[in-house]
C-alpha cells in the first residue's frame, strides 16, 4: 500500500525538534506525517524527561516560542535567576547586567563583576576596547585555535580561565575550554555579555522538555492533519535521481512525501544513509565526522521547607555546575552536573560521596537524613563537541537532496546544540518549506 499526497510533509523522528517542525507545518495547512522509533531520541539535554534548560535573555526563538505555546495565564513557576559563580574561598559571586545604553552596559557591568580579579577585568575591557574602536582586530584564525589559547594571549590569567571562563564554557556549550573553537567562544561571548542588557538575563523555566514544550505541541496538533506512527523497526529510504523517493516500513508500507525531514541525532541519521550518499556528498559524509559528549549528573532529592532556582557555576573537580530546582512538593532537586570524562575515575559511590560534600560545603544547613533520593544520571550526547574545525560539519537544513532537509540542535544554527538552536533549526525548515526560496 502507498500513501502519497502532494502536500503532505514526512518527518523522521518525534522527539522536540520533529514536532516542533511539526507544529510550524501544521499551522500553514500541510497533513503531517511522524516516524517515531524507540530508540529515536533528541539527546543535547532535550530529551522528554530532560529539565527545560534554562534560558538566556537572546534565546529569542525560545522565549518566543514557550510563550506562543502557553497563551494562557501563567501556572507555571518561570523566574529570573542571577549567574553565579562558587570561588575557591566558598564565596557567590553573581553577573549582574547593568542597565545602562550601548556599550555602558558592558563595561559596568564587567567592571562591577568581582568574581574576575582587577586586572583580568582590565585587560579584558582593555582587549574589547581596542576591538571596539577598530584599534585591533580579532585573529582570523579562531576557528582553527583553541578557547584556553586565545584566552591566554588576551592576558587572562590562569585563575581566570580555571574559576570564571571554563565553567562559563562548559555551561554554554558542554565543552572545556582546552578542547572547544575559539571562534565559537567568541561568537557566544558577544552575542550574550557585548549587546543589549537583557541578552545576559536567566530564566528559568519550571518543568520538564516533555511538559512545557512536547506537550503543548501535542496538543495544537489537530490530529485530522497529522499521523504519528512508531515503528519497530527502522525503515527503509528508498533513494533515486537527485531526491528521497519513498519510505518502506517494516509491514510493506510505502509512504511518499512532498517533503522528508530528518528530525534526528546524528549517528541516527548515519544509520539510514547508504553508503553510497556518504561517499558521493561532503554534506552526508561530515555528518559522520561530528562527535558528541557525554554528561553525568548526580541529582540528589531533599526535604525543604523552600528554596528558589539556582545556577551556581563551579570551579575545579569533580562538577562544573549546580541546578537549584524546587520541585513543588516540599522537596528540592541539587543537580550537579560534569563532563563523563572528567569522572572516569571516580565509580558511583565515590560520585554520590562527591556531590553529598559539595552539597554540605555550599548549603551546611541541609543534614544527611534530609536528603531523600540519590540518583545518577549518564546522559548520552548531552552536547556536541565544539572543537577546532567542527563549524565547517555542521550541516545547514538544505541537504543536496531536492526533497530532503535535516533539522536537529546539531546542525549549522550559529549556536551550541542547545534548545535555541534546536527551536531555530525547526522553524528554519519549516521556512524553507513554506517558501523554497529562503
Amino acid at each position: 500500500m502507498t500513501a502519497s499526497t502532494s502536500d503532505t510533509i514526512l518527518i523522521l523522528g518525534a522527539g522536540l525538534v520533529g514536532l516542533t517542525t511539526a507544529y510550524h507545518l501544521h499551522r500553514q495547512g500541510y497533513r503531517i506525517t511522524l516516524l517515531d522509533h524507540p530508540d529515536w531520541v533528541d539527546g543535547f539535554r532535550l530529551n522528554a524527561s530532560d529539565p527545560t534548560p534554562i534560558l538566556v535573555g537572546c534565546h529569542h526563538e525560545s522565549h518566543r516560542f514557550i510563550q506562543a505555546l502557553h497563551q494562557q495565564p501563567p501556572t507555571h513557576h518561570d523566574r529570573p535567576i542571577p549567574l553565579e559563580f562558587r570561588l575557591p574561598d566558598g564565596r557567590d559571586v553573581s553577573y549582574q547586567s547593568a542597565r545602562l545604553p550601548g556599550a555602558f552596559q558592558w563595561m559596568m557591568s564587567l567592571f562591577s563583576f568581582q568574581g574576575l580579579a582587577w586586572q583580568d577585568r582590565w585587560k579584558l575591557f582593555s582587549h574589547v576596547e581596542q576591538i571596539w574602536e577598530q584599534a585591533q582586530t580579532l585573529p582570523t584564525d579562531l576557528e582553527n585555535r583553541m578557547a584556553h589559547e586565545w584566552l591566554a594571549a588576551t592576558g587572562q590569567s590562569v585563575q581566570a580561565l580555571e574559576r570564571i571562563w571554563g565553567p562559563l564554557a562548559r555551561w554554554l556549550t558542554g565543552n572545556d575550554l582546552a578542547r572547544l573553537s575559539a571562534a565559537t567562544f567568541v561568537q557566544m561571548l558577544s552575542t550574550i555579555f557585548l549587546s543589549d542588557a537583557s541578552d545576559a538575563r536567566l530564566t528559568y523555566v519550571s518543568g520538564s522538555v516533555e511538559q512545557r514544550l512536547m506537550t503543548p505541541i501535542k496538543q495544537a496538533l489537530c490530529h485530522e492533519a497529522m499521523t504519528l506512527r512508531t515503528l519497530t523497526a527502522r525503515p527503509h529510504l528508498h533513494f533515486g535521481g537527485n531526491g528521497l523517493c519513498d519510505i518502506r516500513l517494516q509491514d510493506g508500507t510505502t509512504l511518499q512525501a512532498q517533503w522528508y525531514v530528518f528530525a534526528l541525532s546524528p549517528h541516527q541519521l548515519r544509520a539510514l544513509l547508504p553508503d553510497r550518499l556518504l561517499t558521493r556528498y561532503a554534506y552526508f559524509a561530515h555528518v559522520t565526522e561530528l562527535k558528541d559528549l557525554d554528561e553525568l549528573v548526580v541529582q540528589l532529592t531533599c526535604r525543604a521547607a523552600s528554596s528558589d532556582p539556582r545556577l551556581v557555576l563551579l570551579t575545579g573537580h569533580p562538577f562544573h555546575q549546580l541546578t537549584v530546582a524546587p520541585l513543588g512538593t516540599g522537596e528540592i532537586s541539587y543537580r550537579f552536573s560534569a563532563l563523563a570524562d572528567l569522572l572516569a575515575d571516580l565509580n558511583t559511590d565515590q560520585l554520590v560521596d562527591a556531590a553529598i560534600a559539595e552539597l554540605s560545603r555550599m548549603f551546611p544547613t541541609i543534614a544527611l537524613q534530609d536528603i531523600l533520593a540519590r540518583e545518577i544520571i549518564h546522559a548520552h550526547h548531552a552536547a556536541l563537541s565544539l572543537a577546532p574545525g567542527t563549524a565547517r560539519l555542521r550541516p545547514l537544513p538544505q541537504s543536496p537532496l531536492n526533497n530532503v532537509l535535516v533539522a536537529g540542535a546539531w546542525t549549522d544554527t550559529g549556536w551550541p546544540a542547545n534548545l535555541e538552536s534546536a527551536l531555530v533549526s525547526a522553524r528554519r525548515c519549516a521556512e524553507i518549506v513554506t517558501d523554497p526560496s529562503t
